[in-house]
C-alpha cells in the first residue's frame, strides 16, 4: 500500500488508522440508542435527561431540512465517563471530553476562561492525550459589551494567558470554533490525541494569532486547520471559517457574499495544506466529510440557499443559527475534509 508523503512529519504509517469515522446523527428531534464502539454524538438542539458522557448537545437552533448532527464511530473500543463536571470518552488514540460553565462562573470572563483552559489541558495531558487537535466554544452573548469589554475579547485574553507559557505555542495551536449562544454559559467540548497534529494556516488570511490590536488585546489563539497524517488517509479539521480576508471582514451586511467569499477561503487552504504538507498531492483529492454552517439569522437562509448548493452541496451540512465572534460576520461554515491514500 502507498503511504501518504506527509511533509515534516515522517511518514504517515507511523499514525495508526483514523481513529473515528463521522455518519448522521439523525434528523432535528430523533434520539435513538448509542452503539456500542460510539465516541461521541455531536448534535444541535437541548440536552436530553439522559447524562451519557458520549452525548454532547448544544443549545443552539438546527434549521429543518438537515441533519442535526454527527456520530463519531470508533473502530476501537471506547471507554467513557464523568470526573466531575468532565464528561470524556476515549479510545487509546483519541479523547473527546466536554465542560460546561453556567453564566454564574462567568462573572469574570477571563479568569474562568483561563482556569477552564487550564483544567481542560491538565485533564486530557492526565489521561494521556496531551495533543489538543479541536476545539470547540459556545458562549452566551458573544459580542456583548463595547470594545476591549466584549465577552469574546475577555475570552480571548483568558484562553492567551492559558496557552501562551508553552515555548513556541503558536505553532502548536489547535483549530478552534467560538460561536455565541442565545442562552447563558460556556460549552467547551475538545478533541484530543497522543500525537501532534499539524497545523496549517490560510495564505489569504492573517493567523488569528497575529491579528493587530485592533480586535482585542489579545489575538485569539487558534490554528486555522488541524492535519491527522493517518496510515489510511489524511483528515483535516477546520476552525470556523469566515468571511475575513487578510484580517478585515468582507462584505460586511451580504450573507450570500460572505458565504462564497467563505468558500473561497477554504479552497485556499485546502490547496496550501497540500501544498505545505501533502507533497506530490492535489487539493481535489480531498473529499469533504461534513460542513457546520452557522447563520446569525435565520431569515437570511434564503439569501445563502443558491451559494450554498453551488459550493457546499458535496457533504451533509448542518445547518445552525449562532452568533459569530464579529458582530459584521453573519455566517461562518466549519469543515472535516479526508483524504485517502494514494
Amino acid at each position: 500500500m502507498t503511504v501518504l508523503k506527509i511533509e515534516a512529519a515522517g511518514p504517515a504509517e507511523a499514525w495508526p488508522r483514523l481513529p473515528y469515522h463521522i455518519e448522521s446523527a439523525g434528523p432535528p428531534g430523533s434520539r435513538r440508542p448509542l452503539p456500542e464502539q460510539t465516541l461521541c454524538e455531536f448534535r444541535f438542539g437541548p440536552a436530553g435527561a439522559e447524562r451519557d458522557p458520549r452525548r454532547i448537545a448544544i443549545d443552539l437552533e438546527a434549521l429543518p431540512g438537515a441533519d442535526a448532527g454527527d456520530l463519531w464511530r470508533s473502530e476501537l473500543p471506547v471507554r467513557h465517563g464523568w470526573d466531575g463536571a468532565i464528561g470524556y470518552s476515549e479510545n487509546d488514540e483519541v479523547l473527546v471530553m466536554q465542560l460546561r460553565l453556567e453564566e454564574a462562573e462567568l462573572a469574570d470572563m477571563e479568569e474562568a476562561v483561563y482556569r477552564a483552559y487550564l483544567r481542560l489541558v491538565g485533564f486530557v495531558a492526565a489521561r494521556g492525550y496531551p495533543e489538543l487537535w479541536r476545539i470547540w466554544h459556545y458562549l452566551g452573548a458573544i459580542n456583548e459589551g463595547e470594545g476591549d469589554a466584549e465577552r469574546y475579547r475577555q475570552f480571548c485574553i483568558g484562553r492567551y494567558r492559558a496557552v501562551a507559557d508553552r515555548p513556541d505555542f503558536e505553532a502548536q495551536l489547535p483549530a478552534a470554533t467560538a460561536i455565541g449562544t442565545r442562552g447563558g454559559g460556556l460549552d467547551l467540548v475538545v478533541l484530543a490525541g497522543k500525537r501532534p497534529g499539524l497545523q496549517v494556516e490560510n495564505p489569504r488570511q492573517v493567523s488569528a494569532f497575529r491579528y493587530p490590536r485592533p480586535y482585542g488585546l489579545r489575538s485569539p489563539s487558534f490554528s486555522r486547520a488541524t492535519l491527522l497524517p493517518c496510515a489510511d488517509g489524511a483528515r483535516l479539521l477546520v476552525s470556523g471559517t469566515a468571511s475575513i480576508v487578510g484580517h478585515a471582514t468582507a462584505f460586511a451586511g451580504d450573507p450570500a457574499a460572505q458565504l462564497r467569499q467563505i468558500a473561497a477561503n477554504l479552497q485556499a487552504l485546502l490547496a496550501h495544506a497540500v501544498h505545505t504538507r501533502l507533497p506530490g498531492r492535489e487539493a481535489d483529492e480531498f473529499a469533504a466529510e461534513s460542513y457546520i454552517v452557522y447563520l446569525r439569522h435565520a431569515e437570511d437562509l434564503p439569501r445563502v440557499r443558491q451559494a450554498l448548493q453551488e459550493h457546499f452541496a458535496d457533504a451533509p451540512a448542518r445547518m445552525v443559527i449562532g452568533d459569530i465572534c464579529r458582530s459584521e460576520l453573519l455566517i461562518e461554515v466549519e469543515a472535516a475534509y479526508r483524504m485517502p491514500v494514494a
